[in-house]
């Protein structure tokens, strides 16, 4: 509370800006890809926080929610596979009142690359797709691709072409660059 008292102005999330929460902050994610592959990310915390746009000049705050996640780091070390903990999703709300969402998705050899916020504005502009798995049907999904606007990320190998992001499930899908995809299995 203090923290939102320091502030100049707050740009708080709406009621329908947190629709775009699929999670809840503690659930596991289970995707198998079509190499008969598996990989699971845990979902341990989430957490509202308020952060400043520019600390030094202005004391306009905005309010963030994020949902953090335990995977298996897409780089071995000494060849051996380790798991990091890191921030997975976000939304916030931006000083231009839009609402930005950010995928941070690593998995097992896999990272989206995704340099820009996606604004959810423009997603609800686009028509979703439906999509049905060998695990569930979904009918609200949208395909975000990853970004490389200097060429240099595509050549690496753990490259995520795109996403299949359900409003209502979170991620369900990702494609990477080699034709290996991975679904969500469970949730």
């Amino acid at each position: 509370m203090i923290l939102l008292i320091s502030c100049g102005k707050t740009y708080k999330l709406t009621e329908e800006d947190y629709k775009w929460m699929p999670y809840r902050g503690n659930e596991t994610l289970v995707f198998k890809s079509n190499t008969g592959d598996k990989d699971t990310i845990f979902l341990f915390k989430k957490d509202t926080m308020v952060g400043y746009f520019h600390p030094q000049t202005s004391s306009d705050c905005y309010e963030v929610v994020s949902v953090f996640g335990k995977h298996i780091d897409p780089d071995l070390v000494n060849g051996q596979p380790h798991y990091l903990e890191k921030e997975f999703f976000s939304i916030k709300k931006t000083k231009d009142e839009y609402t930005e969402m950010k995928i941070l998705l690593s998995a097992k050899n896999a990272v989206f690359y995704r340099l820009s916020s996606i604004e959810i504005d423009s997603l609800m502009k686009a028509n979703t797709i439906t999509i049905k798995s060998q695990f569930h049907q979904y009918d609200d999904v949208y395909i975000i691709n990853g970004e490389d606007y200097q060429g240099n990320l595509y050549e690496r190998s753990n490259y995520i072409t795109k996403v299949y992001w359900s409003k209502s499930n979170g991620l369900i899908r990702y494609d990477k660059k080699d034709g290996v995809h991975w679904e969500l299995a469970e949730k």
